[in-house]
């Protein structure tokens, strides 16, 4: 498992370190030693590179300095580029620099851009917040122009990029794009998420001190193919079809039929021990039996049904969605797709949480509709959570999706899974898992139907284990168990493209295809 924490969390852990009486500065050092080491990587060997260093004005500016020293002395021509008022810098490079240093003005750095190898972004590190400003803001833009078109060779960040906020996750322009990050101590945000690619390909050091944030909880997590592999509950011999968990579903309508049947074949797929599916229809119900005969129907109430976990909306008309009101106080938990998370903003306003164990599925415009909702039927329960916060926009989700998707678990009590390209689950009690989307070509009607009846499938079947051998479900669970259901529906659709785990490529993945590699999916990752 990954850990990835804000960068106050890290600054507060290395404090002690820094404090201590004995303190010589060595933390320094090996973060020095690490960006030389890493900047020779990207180098491929070459002899005699062309290194420009952008030097601020924290702790960042000299680690970039100090790391300069170390590429000088193994013969590389050094120029540096400050972008700090004080003398500071300027004195630790005629101390530090090494004979092979030169300090440029950035305009004469700018006519030899073209000609450096490597550019190491040491201008703002985990203590700053918002943009870049001044002149070094005007630099870096001009530095995203060159690399845009091609006349910038590699860059290496040091910690964090530049414009990079790691406390809220977000990038702020400008900014220069690394090829590669090389990050102390701590993965911090916005790693885990989409922009992620700010900051290219993350090394870590620890600097020595593995032990800094054991008492810090992260801001994410982010599970393994052993940690996943954990989380699949094996069947055995004593094993029946109520005691593999019986999923209740109320997705589809006359209007959306195809939502209804993937669903459902997506949860059988998954191995759940039964699905009871809430046919609103007698014509749903008959496709139903066309496609899906293993499904076990009802028309009644849901209170009636024997089920283990419920899940619904994906797919529903206005008429279809009533049934799905059930589920906000079912004692079961219950995953709320689509339209049903609108049913759970609405519920909001009653001032009663949903609790851990009710699970929204939206994807961020659903999610901007679910936050309006709740600011204007329960204004209390936004005040009390999200004080004066304006409600956000689409693009504002966009650029801080791990503010938001904590928001809504904060506001709803319930847990969140804000789907996407990486895909953020947050439960209530402050966890927060992330997944990146396994493929761009599940972007498909269909692909959030089917990833509902694989959340179902798996929720159900913990439930029912769980509930088998007497122990309790921990609220994080529910969060866990919707990053496994998030990876085997990407690795799903890299298989579908192949028709194979084994040759799994990118290429379409209908959500009918998807469904069909389930089986293959979860058995090799059992077998592993």
């Amino acid at each position: 498992m990954k850990l990835i924490y804000t960068a106050s969390q890290v600054r507060e852990a290395e404090k002690p370190y820094i404090e201590a009486a004995d303190y010589d500065g060595y933390l320094m050092q090996r973060a020095a030693d690490a960006v030389a080491a890493e900047a020779q990587e990207l180098l491929h060997g070459k002899d005699k590179a062309k290194i420009l260093l952008l030097i601020g004005p924290g702790n960042n500016g000299a680690d970039t300095i100090y790391a300069g020293a170390r590429l000088s002395a193994k013969g590389h021509s050094v120029d540096a580029v400050i972008f700090d008022s004080s003398e500071k810098n300027l004195e630790l490079i005629a101390r530090e620099g090494g004979e092979g240093t030169r300090v440029l003005d950035p305009e004469h750095a700018l006519e030899q851009l073209a000609g450096y190898d490597l550019t190491i972004d040491g201008i703002l590190g985990t203590g700053s917040s918002g943009a870049v400003r001044g002149s070094a803001g005007e630099y870096l833009g001009v530095l995203r122009a060159a690399q845009l078109d091609g006349k910038l060779g590699a860059v290496l960040a040091v910690d964090t990029p530049s414009g990079v906020d790691n406390n809220r996750g977000t990038v702020h322009e400008p900014s220069l794009r690394a090829d590669r990050t090389v990050t102390f101590i701590g993965h911090k945000l916005p790693a885990g998420t989409s922009h992620s690619v700010h900051s290219g390909d993350i090394k870590l050091y620890d600097l020595g001190v593995p032990e800094a944030l054991d008492a810090h909880k992260p801001a994410l997590r982010v599970l393994d193919r052993e940690d996943y592999r954990e989380l699949i509950e094996i069947p055995d011999e004593h094993s029946h079809k109520y005691t593999r968990g019986v999923l209740g579903m109320l997705t589809g309508s006359l209007e959306y039929p195809g939502a209804a049947l993937m669903s459902v074949r997506a949860a059988l797929n998954t191995g759940v021990g039964m699905v009871r599916f809430g046919a609103n229809s007698h014509e749903l119900r008959q496709l139903m039996i066309a496609h899906n005969p293993e499904t076990v129907y009802f028309s009644g109430a849901p209170a009636l049904q024997r089920v283990t976990v419920w899940a619904g909306g994906s797919g529903s008309s206005y008429d279809s969605l009533d049934k799905n009101r059930y589920l906000l106080n079912s004692p079961e938990p219950a995953i709320l797709d689509a339209g049903a998370c609108d049913l759970a903003a609405e519920y909001l306003a009653t001032g009663k949480p949903l609790g851990s164990h009710k699970i929204l599925t939206p994807h961020a415009a659903e999610l901007e509709r679910f936050l309006r909702i709740v600011h204007e039927l329960a204004p209390e329960t936004w005040k009390k959570h999200l004080g004066d916060a304006i409600v956000p926009s689409r693009k504002d989700i966009d650029a801080e999706p791990f503010r938001w998707v904590r928001a809504a678990s904060e506001l709803s009590g319930a847990t969140v899974m804000l789907k996407g390209g990486y895909t953020l689950i947050a439960a209530p009690n402050g966890a927060t898992y992330s997944v990146a989307g396994g493929s761009p070509w599940l972007a498909t009607a269909g692909s959030g139907d089917t990833l509902t009846g694989i959340y179902g499938a798996l929720l159900a079947q913990t439930v029912a284990a769980f509930d088998a051998r007497g122990e309790a479900l921990e609220g994080c669970t529910f969060a866990s168990i919707g990053a496994l259901a998030v990876y085997l529906h990407g690795e799903a659709a890299r298989a579908s493209a192949t028709g194979s785990v084994k040759d799994a490529l990118p290429g379409p993945a209908p959500a009918t295809r998807v469904a069909q590699m389930l089986p293959e999916v979860i058995a090799r990752l059992i077998a592993e």
